[in-house]
């Protein structure tokens, strides 16, 4: 898999880079800049890349293939160009593909196709591997846009100024919801910075005013301010100072902690496998590997014929749950065999060593509770 970012070393600090498969969505009305954002990802991301034109113009750079789905196209409808999409992604498996803005489509199509297509490419992108633009704007409706939210992995805003990280799976939770000032350089980039403390705050607060059922002047009133100063400090645009968070809590009778560290709560952690780390000088690579959680994931990779140890002496419960492979597990008074489809839960005892019993490349997941 290829590793490459953004092309913009601070958008990807507030994305936390990309992971093969993303599916990015910029939310933007300035055409200007998503081409920007377009022009940057192409040039990190290499040659073999596919862009989708609805009839404005590729957004894309050369060398891409451009894929016409303009109004006299046989790929002018919706379902025609997802099964054209499906069928160049398997037979030619490019890097990346880009997608023209979906507003340039929804008065052919209307907003019902365009969901329909978008629920249907994105996860085919994701499960091809092929990193996926799109672009959508504020005609599409705020309806359109949570739909996106609850089906792709990134969800950035890029309105009036700023840039917002709606949605950044399989990231740290730190990055979630952070708004950052956004600007263009006089060479073609876009840069986004703000302080990390600042963009804390602007979520706590607005997570904290929510969850009072406070509007921003009756925020200011508790915190002695106006509510510019409140609103520019929701908006990321300036801090306050600590006195005022400190005022704030205070008076709310809470902890600064809580201003400084609010966010949205999610029931879910998503490990994307891509990401992961392997394992120093083993085959082992950590999945999900917070002990706090409860369950620890680790995926196992063993060459043909190959027999190793668990990186780790673990006396809890473990399952073996084969991917490929025929797999030999070594425990204290047995050794089963375990193939794909088989569960194998050790209860007590541990896992002393896992052989690879055939010819071919095997892979298993080894899942640990805590």
């Amino acid at each position: 898999m290829r590793d490459y970012g953004t092309g913009f070393d601070t958008i990807d600090a507030a994305l936390g880079g990309l992971i093969t498969g993303d599916n990015v969505v910029w939310l933007t009305d300035d055409e200007q800049l998503y081409r920007r954002l377009v022009a940057g990802f192409v040039g990190a991301a290499g040659t073999s890349g596919l862009v989708v034109d609805f009839g404005g113009g590729p957004a894309g750079e050369a060398p891409v293939t451009v894929l016409d789905a303009g109004p006299t196209s046989p790929y002018r409808t919706a379902v025609p160009l997802a099964d054209e999409l499906e069928r160049r992604v398997r037979a030619e498996q490019p890097d990346y593909l880009i997608i023209d803005g979906l507003g340039r489509v929804v008065r052919r199509w209307g907003v019902e196709a365009v969901s329909a297509f978008f629920a249907r490419v994105c996860p085919a992108m994701l499960d091809a591997g092929v990193t996926a633009y799109w672009s959508i704007d504020s005609m599409l409706g705020r309806a359109f846009s949570d739909h996106v939210r609850q089906i792709t992995q990134c969800l950035l805003d890029v309105r009036g100024g700023r840039l917002r990280v709606l949605k950044a799976e399989g990231r740290s939770e730190s990055l979630q919801d952070i708004t950052y000032q956004l600007r263009l350089d006089d060479d073609g980039g876009v840069i986004v910075d703000s302080p990390p403390a600042g963009g804390r705050l602007a979520r706590g607060l607005h997570a904290v005013r929510q969850q009072f059922g406070l509007t921003q002047q009756e925020l200011a009133t508790v915190a002695g301010v106006t509510p510019s100063a409140i609103s520019q400090a929701e908006s990321g645009a300036r801090g306050l100072s600590l006195d005022t968070v400190i005022t704030i809590a205070d008076r709310l009778e809470i902890t600064t902690d809580r201003i400084l560290s609010a966010g949205t709560s999610r029931s879910y952690t998503l490990a994307r496998h891509d990401r992961s780390r392997r394992l120093a000088n083993t085959s082992v690579t950590a999945l999900a590997s917070d002990s706090t959680v409860g369950l620890r994931s680790y995926l196992i990779e063993l060459a043909p014929g190959e027999e190793s140890s668990p990186p780790f002496d673990h006396r809890g419960v473990a399952m073996i749950a084969p991917l490929r492979g025929l797999i030999q597990v070594v425990l204290a008074d047995d050794r089963p065999v375990v193939r794909s489809g088989d569960v194998l839960m050790v209860e007590r005892g541990g896992v002393r060593a896992w052989r690879n019993l055939r010819v071919q490349p095997a892979r298993f997941h080894w899942i640990l509770r805590d």
